[in-house]
């Protein structure tokens, strides 16, 4: 059985080959080339799985194709040399063998492609960062792609497209110019440029920091919160104050307490859904309907507890396509499949829980700490958030994007 969890753990290089374009289109062009059948192709696909996972050696090939249902209607051996040849070789200098597995089959070796190595120097963008626009983008492979405000802007093609820091400094360079631009050129930008209508003042205040130092190369400091960056002036000053640790935990645990006199009963929920563990689903779902944020918590706290949210995630179409547009939005990029493929239990939650909370229920005031309570309520299953020592606040745990897969942000300034 595929596993995609295992081929994340490949080296970067092999994933760009492996995840790339071509594999598949020469498993189509294969199967149509020798009429493959849904099962013969599935059975090739996970032969190919284990190759990558080195499970089997590329020379087990010709072997293991003779067990293929209806092996002997077809030509195994100029299979298995078109299997070498289009998707194997250009795996050869990871896989090994490749080049003897064609020579037996009676082929010719054709020219060694090299793997990209510069992908083995992938880095992805932190929480917190401080640096000129030039640096980072020569830094982090996904500082490009991240986006630099909330919502999508019009590209100079007229296509929507999503607001990241490369789409928008192709929207500055179109308006302004490829040339140098002074304050004046860039005031003029901030205020008629089409894409600026639709920003907050924040997030006007935070790319006219960028323009500026894009313009003028100089430093300035990035965070990155719940996937968007925020840009401010760099400053050397350091924080002076030190967190209360007795008081920030006296009002740690206030904040939990007050969390848990707003819960309704568990026995107030199941009865309204007449006990039946699958409508407390339904109650959750108008609840975030009407707004009513204490049901809603309610309602959390019920599936967690019955270990059935992971349940919910997995079989109702209601919630999974919600969560599927909301994750689609949040990164700028169609998933696809992410989700149904997706074995992080946590990281789904994560997702989860800030689409319901802050997305849909607009909840600001210690929503983190409440995020924190509903992970607590069963010991061990992982925590969503992290306690930022600096500020004494929770802040939820970040996710990243590569190669359209998400995955734990683990370096994490705290």
């Amino acid at each position: 059985m595929i596993n995609p969890a295992a081929l994340n753990k490949l080296p970067e290089e092999v994933k760009d080959v492996i995840y790339g374009e071509d594999i598949p289109l020469n498993n189509i062009k294969i199967s149509n080339k020798f009429f493959l059948n849904r099962v013969q192709l599935d059975y090739i696909l996970e032969l190919e799985h284990k190759a990558f996972l080195k499970k089997i050696s590329v020379l087990d090939f010709p072997k293991k194709l003779e067990k293929m249902e209806g092996a002997g209607r077809c030509d195994l051996r100029k299979l298995t040399l078109d299997i070498a040849y289009e998707i194997l070789w250009p795996l050869q200098e990871y896989l090994e063998n490749v080049d003897r597995l064609i020579l037996r089959l009676g082929g010719k070796v054709p020219r060694l492609k090299r793997l990209k190595r510069a992908a083995l120097q992938r880095t992805v963008f932190p929480e917190f960062e401080a640096g000129t626009v030039k640096q980072m983008l020569k830094k982090y492979n996904n500082f490009k792609d991240l986006r630099l405000t909330s919502r999508k802007i019009v590209n100079p093609e007229g296509r929507t497209t999503a607001p990241t820091v490369d789409n928008w400094i192709k929207d500055y360079v179109h308006f302004s110019g490829a040339a140098y631009h002074n304050a004046l050129q860039r005031s003029k930008y901030l205020t008629k440029a089409p894409n600026i209508a639709k920003l907050s003042k924040n997030e006007l205040d935070s790319l006219r920091h960028f323009i500026t130092a894009y313009d003028d190369n100089i430093k300035i400091q990035f965070e990155l919160v719940a996937g968007v960056l925020r840009v401010s002036e760099f400053s050397e000053e350091k924080p002076t104050t030190k967190v209360d640790i007795d008081k920030l935990l006296k009002k740690f645990h206030k904040q939990l307490n007050d969390i848990e006199v707003k819960m309704l009963p568990a026995d107030f929920i199941m009865s309204e859904a007449n006990n039946n563990l699958s409508k407390v689903r339904d109650i959750l779902w108008n609840a975030i309907g009407l707004q009513d944020k204490d049901k809603v918590s309610s309602c959390l706290k019920v599936l967690i507890e019955k270990k059935a949210l992971e349940a919910l995630l997995k079989e109702d179409s209601r919630f999974r396509n919600i969560l599927k547009r909301f994750i689609n939005l949040r990164y700028s990029h169609d998933l696809g499949d992410w989700l149904d493929k997706n074995t992080d239990h946590l990281l789904a939650r994560r997702l989860f829980f800030e689409m319901i909370l802050v997305d849909k229920m607009h909840i600001k005031d210690d929503v983190t700490v409440l995020a924190f309570y509903l992970s607590n309520l069963i010991p061990g299953s992982g925590q969503v958030v992290y306690l930022d020592q600096n500020t004494g606040k929770f802040k939820w745990r970040e996710i990243h994007m590569a190669d359209k897969q998400l995955a734990w942000i683990s370096e994490v300034v705290r």
